[in-house]
C-alpha cells in the first residue's frame, strides 16, 4: 500500500562518475485506517426506519505488506453529541474484508473494529467526527458529513421487495441527494442455476462516479463491473434481464466525497490514486453513505397478493 523511504546520496564532481556514499534509512511503518459509517433505509417505502452500520479496518502497513494491529480505540461522534464506540472483532474476513465474486477473500489484513445501533443516533446530512487511538498512543482523526436521505422514483414495492417480468431490465431511479458525490450499487443474485453453480451468490457492484447520474439499468449496468468476463453466456442472458426464477437483493448508496475521492478511477503508474480523508499518526479514508435496498424476484405473476412489478420493464 504505502511505503516510504529515505535516500541519501553523495555524487563526485562532474569530473566523475560513480557514486561517493549511498545512505538508506529503514522504512517505517505507516498506519492505514478505512472507516465506513452507513445508515441503510430497511424499506424505501418507510424512509423513517434506519439501521446503521460503523465498520473500521486498522491496519499496519510495512514495505507494502499489511499486518494487523490490535488494541486500537474507534469512536465516531455526531454532532450533535451522541458517539458510539466500535468493538474489535477477532475475524476480519467476516465482517471487514470484501468476499468477491469469484470465490476468493481479499487476504485478511489489519485488525477488525464494528459498531452498530439505531437510526437515531445519526441522522442523514449529520456531520461525524473519526477518533482512533492507537495503542502506542498516536493518533488518526477525520471529518465527514453523511449524504442525505433518498429514496428511489416510481418504485412499487411490498415488504421490501418487487417484482420483475423474466428476461427484462429494470430502470433503478431516485433525485439528485444532497451531498453525495457518487453512488455504489450493489446486487447479490441467487437462483442462476447452471450459470452460476457456485454455492456463494453472484456479488455485482456499480460505481457511478458523476453525482449526476441518478439512475441505473438492472442487472444490465452491472456487467461493465462483472469480473469473470470469460462467462459470456452468464454475459449474454444478464443484459437481458434476471431469468425466470431468479432473485436478487440490490442496494443503491449514496456516498460522501471522501469515499468517493478514496474510489475513484484515476490510475498512475504506481496503481490507484487516493485521496485521504484520515490524518495525523497515519492515514487512510473515513467515508459514509445512506443508502437503501430492495428484494427483487424475476417470475410472472401468481394471483392475488402476489408481489406488484417493481415498475416499467426496459427493452433490450
Amino acid at each position: 500500500m504505502y511505503r516510504i523511504g529515505l535516500v541519501f546520496m553523495t555524487l563526485l564532481g562532474l569530473g566523475g562518475c560513480e557514486v561517493a556514499s549511498v545512505e538508506i534509512a529503514p522504512a517505517p511503518d505507516v498506519v492505514v485506517a478505512g472507516v465506513t459509517v452507513v445508515l441503510t433505509l430497511d424499506d424505501p417505502a418507510k424512509p423513517s426506519r434506519l439501521e446503521m452500520s460503523i465498520v473500521a479496518l486498522i491496519t499496519r502497513s510495512h514495505l507494502a505488506i499489511s499486518h494487523e494491529l490490535p488494541g486500537a480505540t474507534v469512536r465516531v461522534t455526531g454532532e450533535h453529541g451522541q458517539s458510539v464506540l466500535l468493538s474489535e472483532v477477532p475475524d476480519p474476513t467476516s465482517t471487514c474484508v470484501t468476499q468477491l465474486s469469484d470465490g476468493f477473500r481479499r487476504p485478511p489484513a489489519g485488525s477488525c473494529h464494528v459498531g452498530r445501533a439505531s437510526w437515531s443516533h445519526f441522522a442523514p446530512g449529520e456531520q461525524l467526527s473519526l477518533l482512533v487511538t492507537l495503542p502506542d498512543g498516536g493518533i488518526l482523526t477525520g471529518e465527514s458529513r453523511l449524504p442525505g436521505s433518498f429514496t428511489p422514483l416510481g418504485l412499487s414495492l411490498k415488504d421490501g421487495g418487487c417484482r420483475v417480468q423474466p428476461d427484462t431490465g429494470h430502470d433503478f431511479s431516485w433525485p439528485r441527494v444532497y451531498g453525495a458525490q457518487a453512488y455504489i450499487a450493489e446486487a447479490r443474485l441467487t437462483g442462476l442455476g447452471e450459470l452460476w453453480p457456485n454455492d456463494e451468490p453472484l456479488y455485482l457492484v456499480l460505481t457511478l462516479r458523476d453525482p449526476e447520474l441518478t439512475n441505473m439499468v438492472f442487472p444490465r449496468d452491472f456487467l461493465y463491473e462483472l469480473i469473470d468476463r470469460k462467462k459470456w453466456e452468464l454475459h449474454r442472458v444478464l443484459h437481458q434481464g434476471l431469468p425466470e426464477g431468479a432473485s436478487a437483493n440490490v442496494t443503491i448508496g449514496a456516498v460522501d466525497r471522501n469515499w468517493a475521492n478514496w474510489t475513484r478511477a484515476r490510475n498512475t503508474w504506481e496503481g490507484q490514486v487516493r485521496v485521504p480523508s484520515v490524518f495525523g499518526d497515519g492515514t487512510g479514508m473515513f467515508g459514509t453513505a445512506v443508502r437503501w435496498q430492495v428484494s427483487v424476484e424475476s417470475r410472472v405473476p401468481s394471483g392475488d397478493g402476489d408481489l406488484p412489478l417493481c415498475g416499467a420493464g426496459v427493452a433490450d
